[in-house]
């Protein structure tokens, strides 16, 4: 555990911050707490998983905010060490290093957004609220992005065009390619996983690493099964 999450768990553990933990309700309505290292993992796992996954993935934002919000919490409390105290130093790294994977991670999911815009929204479309994988925030961005960049086009190039040109919209929209090969290691055993045009089948041991077509496992990254690397 690194020091950053050290001090995040004990702060949790302590209630030193309202935003310290977590709180999920289950099926029989127990709350249960996500420590600050689980929260690190998750989102360290969403970020790999982001920058290796052709497509965009789930937004991970109940586990930013709360990130964001106990960053926040130990950079009020580092200052009051003294610049020159090792631990400050220590500390400001981890602190660091912690905001480099949320701003790469919110990036990496711009640039898909800003990339595959159409093909996003319709996708959100058709999924029901509980399965959309963009935040309202990000879904207010795409929705702006590519309603100006209609508006440009058709100023520049689209209102000079034949009126047959004009409706080959979908033939404009850019997908991302599902059957690209990513490298990827299963978290669990995962039995008769089809790797093949020919539905050849593989037996996946927990920890074993294989280069296969996204559009294959896709599902096993969204079900924490296997993870991209």
């Amino acid at each position: 555990m690194s020091d950053v999450e050290e001090v995040l768990e004990t702060q949790m553990e302590n209630g030193e911050s309202d935003g310290a933990a977590l709180e999920e309700e289950d099926d029989d309505d127990d709350l249960e707490q996500i420590t600050a290292q689980k929260v690190l993992e998750i989102l360290e796992n969403a970020w790999i998983n982001e920058m290796c996954a052709p497509e965009i993935l789930p937004s991970q934002t109940d586990m930013l905010e709360l990130m964001v919000s106990q960053v926040a919490h130990m950079e009020e409390q580092m200052r009051d060490l003294d610049k020159n105290d090792f631990r400050a130093v220590v500390h400001g790294m981890e602190l660091e290093r912690v905001r480099y994977i949320m701003a790469s991670y919110l990036r990496c999911r711009l640039q898909k957004i800003e990339t595959y815009t159409q093909h996003i929204l319709n996708q959100e479309e058709t999924r029901e609220p509980d399965d959309k994988r963009l935040s309202p925030e990000e879904t207010k961005f795409a929705q702006e992005f590519a309603s100006n960049v209609d508006e440009y086009f058709h100023k520049v190039a689209t209102q000079y065009m034949p009126n047959q040109q004009r409706g080959e919209a979908e033939q404009r929209i850019v997908t991302p390619n599902l059957m690209s090969h990513v490298f990827l290691k299963a978290n669990v055993a995962v039995p008769a996983v089809i790797v093949g045009v020919d539905d050849e089948e593989v037996d996946m041991a927990a920890g074993s690493q294989h280069i296969i077509p996204y559009q294959l496992v896709a599902d096993l990254i969204q079900n924490n099964q296997a993870q991209l690397i």
